[in-house]
């Protein structure tokens, strides 16, 4: 279960790696996977749409900030893509480390 100071740390994790100016959301996913392994998944995704959602109802419609926010929707609605692919492979999917044996199979997150 998450936790609220946690949860919070996530959040502000994504918020920052969305709004930083040179692409640095590439690798959030990643890095959120490797800071938070023992999570679930979905937590990681979760995190990013809160992110998301928060970013937009700080800066007004267009800009860098709408584009900010549509990509913390994308990658937030890939991992729930991944983490259910893994159900159907019958793949472990508890922890957001468990991402890591996936992204072998489908490297998107890993190349991006």
């Amino acid at each position: 279960m998450m936790h609220l100071a946690e949860g919070e740390r996530r959040v502000g994790y994504a918020i920052e790696r969305l709004l930083a100016p040179d692409e640095a959301w590439r690798g959030l996913v990643r890095e959120m996977v490797a800071l938070w392994s023992d999570e679930p998944p979905l937590e990681i995704g979760f995190s990013i749409v809160s992110a998301a959602a928060a970013i937009e109802a700080s800066f007004a419609p267009g800009g860098p900030s709408h584009d900010a926010a549509a990509t913390g929707y994308r990658l937030a609605a890939l991992i729930s893509v991944d983490v259910y692919a893994m159900q159907i492979l019958e793949m472990p999917r508890a922890r957001a480390a468990d991402l890591l044996a996936y992204w072998e199979i489908d490297p998107f997150f890993a190349r991006l």
